[in-house]
């Protein structure tokens, strides 16, 4: 032990007697540290300047016309990317112009939107299904990373060009809905004068069948001549009727699938208006909690980013009292059309609109004062929740009266159903006509009572045409399915922009980093200490010169070992202060355990300097060409950059083997948030590098002294390699 510390004592009167060494020593503890922060703060955030790439697009779409409508969803697209600012957007004039800009390098990337871009978009109207296709040009020479983030533009072009589909795709239907309830409307017409007509031409024919039928009775000397006359005037009667109820049958089937079709659409609207008022105050919830945990930070960033939340919570509200007055316009119609009460409903939807209310004025003056209290948020919370639960009442208590419309709407069914029926008795009837005629000329006597019970049939007949006459007029004079469906239709542009609005999401970031430099502190810091400990052990001899060993008593192999090292270990540690004090306190980086931070990084250098260390004590020059080699190794298969998982496969099968994985996962615990099982996990992992160190320094260091002793020699011989 005493020979250790001579060899340490020696080492420091060395480095403190020579002014030249002295300063060398200095140079290099800070050189790792230049290396580690240039680097760090060259990828400090370089993804928030992506709106410095140029991206060039061109808008060729010329739209379609449809029902009455201009459709443009180019220029659509072209609105929306205006309001986005990931891409450094050029609004090109031409295709040419986009590809030869993206050729010379000055456009990172280019897309063209094609003529027929709205027609194909609305192709899904004419049943052909033609799918656009946009031309994508990329410029992968000009850098290797730009193409990646030029990717994340066509993302952001994708999500434009879906919002523009959605938006224009329910302006057409709900456009095209709005002429077919028009059409539908003079199509009803056209059914029930087309039925009036043929009943009023039936029963008239009725009429002077019966009246010919008294005259038959009242002159029955005249039998056999009127009998004959009946028999030629039943087939015109058959004829008419029939005619009148095969016509009449197919309009009754359109007319029932119109009005089944109508009824189902107008509860299930109102069901998914219902709905989506539900799932926008889920989503309110959310967001004040996140903004709550944001305003809690004294970061300026993290505080803005609360505030646009704050803000995305009050557009969702304004939302879903958008949602609320269009159920309670429908509702008053259902009340005024119907005759059916939903007092209950538009009182509780009122509810749900006065707590969004209340909502939004509390956000104003957050907003002005730039705080949350943690009591506000409760209030607000309060505020959701009574909103939520307004609005789960609104949908129990329509369940209870859908019944009642659907009763409503059964009423135009049975009016159908009874022409339906009709039409069987009319064939029924005139097949008794028959039989009736065909007795009376093989029974003269009998047909004073077949003529007798024909007038009762046909004055049966009569008065159910009149029924069914009636019944025509009632269905063709009732509003109901178009006092119901109009208010939903009749303005195309709202429902559009309605059923185009996003879907929402929650991001529940763990461990958040506010910038890509702190995220990448443990990387480059580990690479800085590795650095650090090759450069120590290019400058600072491994090995005790001859001189050294006589007069310091011949230490043992041992001995040499532990007294050297401690003058590495100790510039290894400043070299980590350094480092990590710089990435604390003049790089700013974000740090959850600064403490924590500074210990891993010396137990780090510690661990790396003495494998260095001792490969190069064993091995000599090979050594520090063998740490040369596992830093290359490292670099790339160490997780620091890239995650190990998405490596070639040699890369993930060497990674357990590296000390930089475990070191670089310490490290993150201490930037982003310490998780105590998996940060003790790796740190006991890293430190058992120590021990393969210590028998390559000690044990096999033996074995191979004079096979390098040899090697030096011949090294030295060349007065090339140092």
């Amino acid at each position: 032990m005493k020979n250790i510390w001579r060899i340490f004592r020696n080492d420091i009167r060395s480095v403190t007697k020579n002014l030249i060494v002295f300063v060398v020593i200095v140079g290099i503890s800070i050189l790792p540290a230049l290396y580690a922060w240039f680097n760090i703060a060259s990828n400090w955030d370089p993804y928030s300047n992506t709106g410095n790439l140029a991206f060039a697009v061109c808008n060729n779409d010329k739209g379609i016309e449809y029902k009455a409508v201009k459709i443009t969803a180019g220029d659509k697209i072209v609105e929306n990317l205006k309001q986005n600012d990931k891409m450094g957007w050029v609004f090109v004039d031409s295709a040419s112009e986009a590809e030869e800009g993206v050729k010379t390098g000055e456009y990172y990337a280019a897309v063209v939107i094609p003529e027929n871009f709205s027609e194909n978009l609305l192709s899904v109207t004419t049943g052909k299904f033609e799918q656009s296709k946009l031309e994508y040009y990329v410029n992968e020479k000009k850098n290797a990373i730009a193409p990646k983030i030029t990717d994340k533009g066509i993302s952001a072009l994708e999500e434009s060009i879906d919002s523009a589909y959605v938006d224009t795709l329910a302006k057409t239907i709900a456009t095209t809905l709005n002429v077919t309830s028009d059409e539908l409307q003079d199509k009803k017409d056209e059914i029930a004068n087309k039925l009036t007509s043929s009943l009023e031409s039936a029963k008239e024919d009725v009429k002077t069948f019966t009246a010919t039928n008294d005259v038959l009775i009242s002159v029955l000397d005249s039998l056999n001549g009127l009998v004959e006359s009946g028999k030629e005037s039943v087939p015109a009667i058959k004829k008419a009727l029939g005619r009148a109820g095969l016509e009449t049958t197919e309009d009754i089937k359109s007319a029932l699938k119109a009005t089944n079709a109508m009824n189902a659409q107008i509860t299930s609207t109102i069901e998914e208006l219902i709905d989506s008022g539900m799932a926008y105050s889920d989503s309110i919830t959310q967001q004040i909690r996140e903004a709550a945990e944001e305003f809690k930070s004294n970061n300026v960033e993290r505080k803005a980013a609360a505030l646009r939340k704050i803000a995305d919570v009050k557009v969702i509200c304004e939302k879903v009292i958008a949602v609320n007055n269009r159920v309670t316009n429908i509702m008053q119609t259902v009340q005024s059309e119907l005759g059916i009460d939903t007092t209950r409903i538009v009182s509780k939807i009122k509810t749900s609109t006065d707590r969004h209310d209340e909502t939004i004025r509390r956000i104003d003056s957050i907003e002005a004062a730039k705080e949350m209290a943690e009591d506000v948020r409760t209030e607000l919370e309060n505020m959701v929740a009574d909103g939520k639960a307004a609005a789960a009442s609104v949908k129990s208590e329509f369940g209870g009266i859908k019944a009642q419309i659907d009763s409503a709407v059964q009423k135009s069914y049975s009016s159908l159903d009874t022409i339906s029926d009709f039409m069987l008795t009319m064939s029924t009837d005139t097949s008794g006509l028959d039989s009736a005629f065909k007795g009376a000329s093989e029974s003269i006597a009998s047909l004073r009572t077949v003529l007798t019970t024909l007038n009762s049939s046909l004055e049966r007949v009569s008065g159910k045409m009149d029924q069914l006459i009636n019944k025509v007029n009632e269905l063709n004079e009732d509003e109901t399915i178009e006092n119901i469906i109009m208010p939903i239709i009749e303005r195309p542009e709202e429902l559009g922009e309605f059923i185009s609005s996003p879907v929402t999401y929650n991001t529940n970031r763990l461990y958040p980093l506010d910038n890509y430099g702190s995220a990448m502190t443990p990387f480059y810091s580990s690479l800085g200490f590795w650095v650090g400990g090759t450069v120590l052990i290019a400058v600072v001899s491994a090995e005790l010169t001859k001189k050294e060993k006589e007069k310091l008593g011949q230490p043992s192999a041992t001995q040499q070992y532990f007294g050297r090292y401690i003058i590495i270990f100790l510039l290894g540690q400043l070299q980590a202060l350094i480092i990590s004090l710089g990435d604390l306190y003049f790089l700013k980086i974000q740090c959850e355990d600064p403490l924590l931070f500074v210990l891993t990084c010396m137990i780090s250098s510690f661990v790396y300097t003495l494998i260095i260390y001792s490969l190069t004590v064993t091995f000599s020059v090979l050594g520090k060409a063998l740490a040369v080699i596992i830093l290359v190794l490292q670099v790339a298969g160490s997780g620091g950059t890239f995650p190990i998982e998405v490596l070639p496969a040699p890369f993930q099968s060497m990674a357990p083997y590296l000390p930089f994985k475990y070191g670089i996962n310490c490290l993150r615990e201490a930037v982003a948030g310490v998780n105590k099982d998996a940060y003790l996990e790796n740190l006991g992992k890293l430190l058992l590098f120590v021990v393969p160190a210590l028998i390559l320094g000690l044990l096999l260091r033996k074995p191979c002294i004079k096979v390098m002793g040899f090697f030096n020699e011949k090294v030295e011989e060349s007065d090339i390699i140092i």
